[in-house]
This record gives structure tokens, sequence and C-alpha cells, in this order.
């Protein structure tokens, strides 16, 4: 898998005007939103095989017919689903970028998205992957957004003084080793984590972690309320 020269532009998240109102139907309370939610969960749950239709709408109390005043049929529920997880990823590299424009790239940006995902979302991750074994379409969509990200971090060790082959690598390796905490669901406290960082840092960027990492990890504990973290020297032996 090559790194991309760029992922391609970022679509709107679905949101759609409302379907005429069919004659003899009430106007539906949900949202097309609530319908790709309560697909995301039973895609988590149960696998792609289970998002059906009647299903969904008596997970959500309502008649098929709700479901009908959002999506044309099926297909589309799935095509919004899948592209609910795509966007989230492009917005995210969109995001990093943008940091990386107003000061030095850093992996601490990537650092920084990476602990701050929703929680719930590595378990969408995996369901996504899961079904993108049995989905030609899906595994492409997949792969796109892989790429998208390794190329993102490519450019972050090129311009660390890396050559073209080592970058690659070391991108490989960073984004393999955040898809590794997804696909293990490894079960750590929080507070581990952060200390843990930056020796993950040294070991995926070959440096010293500097004060960019710092903000992110203080900015961390401060959200969670975990104590301030230890004062690291400047070198490390």
């Amino acid at each position: 898998m090559q790194p991309s020269d760029s992922e391609p532009p970022v679509k709107s998240v679905a949101k759609s005007t409302p379907r005429p109102k069919p004659e003899g139907r009430s106007v539906p309370q949900l949202t097309r939103d609530s319908w790709v939610a309560a697909a995301r969960q039973v895609l988590v749950d149960s696998g792609v095989h289970d998002v059906k239709i009647d299903r969904l709408a008596r997970r959500l109390k309502v008649t098929r017919g709700s479901f009908y005043w959002h999506f044309e049929n099926h297909k589309e529920l799935l095509d919004a689903l899948l592209q609910d997880w795509e966007v989230r990823n492009y917005v995210e590299i969109a995001q990093v970028k943008v940091r990386w424009a107003r000061a030095e790239p850093d992996l601490s940006e990537v650092v920084a998205i990476w602990l701050g995902k929703d929680p719930a979302f590595p378990a969408f991750d995996m369901a996504v992957r899961v079904w993108a074994r049995r989905s030609a379409a899906v595994f492409a969509t997949a792969q796109r957004v892989d790429e998208a990200w390794i190329d993102l971090l490519v450019q972050l060790f090129v311009r660390g003084g890396f050559d073209a082959t080592e970058s690659f690598v070391r991108a490989r390796i960073a984004y393999f080793h955040q898809i590794g905490y997804y696909a293990l669901a490894i079960r750590e406290d929080l507070e581990d984590r952060l200390r843990l960082v930056p020796a993950y840092y040294r070991a995926l960027t070959g440096k010293t972690p500097g004060p960019s990492l710092d903000r992110v990890l203080e900015e961390h504990r401060q959200r969670l309320n975990l104590p301030a973290g230890p004062r690291r020297r400047a070198a490390v032996r």
C-alpha cells in the first residue's frame, strides 16, 4: 500500500434535504443522523449483516415509513454509514494539516488527535474493517483512508530529515501502532497510557519529546482531572 499524493475531497456528513412527505404518513420525529447512529451501533454490536431496516425500526421504536422519509433504500443507508466513518478520518487529517501550517510539524499533533478520539470510535473503526473483508467498495474506502493517514505521516518524517524509504516505514509503524490499539481493544488506564506516550514518541520518531508533547499530555490530564505529569529532563539518556 503506497502512500497517496492526497486524500479525496471531504464530502459533507450526510445532511440531505428531507424527501417530500409521503401521502398519508405523519412527519417523522427522527433525523437522518438518528438512523445512521442506530446503524453504527448495530454494525459495532453484530456486523453489517444485521444492519436491516426492520431491525433498526424496532430499535428506534418507529415504523419503516420513517426510514423512507430519509433514505431511498437500504444501500443509501449503508453508504451514509461508511461516509460517516470516512469523513471522521478526513476531518482529523485536515485538523493536523492546519496545525502543521501554523507551527513546526510534530507527531504530538497526531497524538493529540488520537488521544482525543470519541471512546466509541475504535469499535466503529474495527467494525468497518471487518465489513471491508466482505465488500470490495468498503475495502477500497478503508484503503484510501489508510493511505491518506500514512501519506500525512510520511510528510512529517521527511520534513524531520529521514529519507523517503525510512519515512514511509516509520509512517507505517506509527499508523499501524494506533490501529493495533483498536484491533486488540487494549484495556489500559488512561493515566498509564499518558505516562507511556513519551516512550512511544521516542520509539516511533527516534527523537526526544519536546514542549509540544508536554502541552498535549497536560491538556489531556486536565480534561480527565488527572494529576499533573512528572517533569521530564530535557535530555533522555
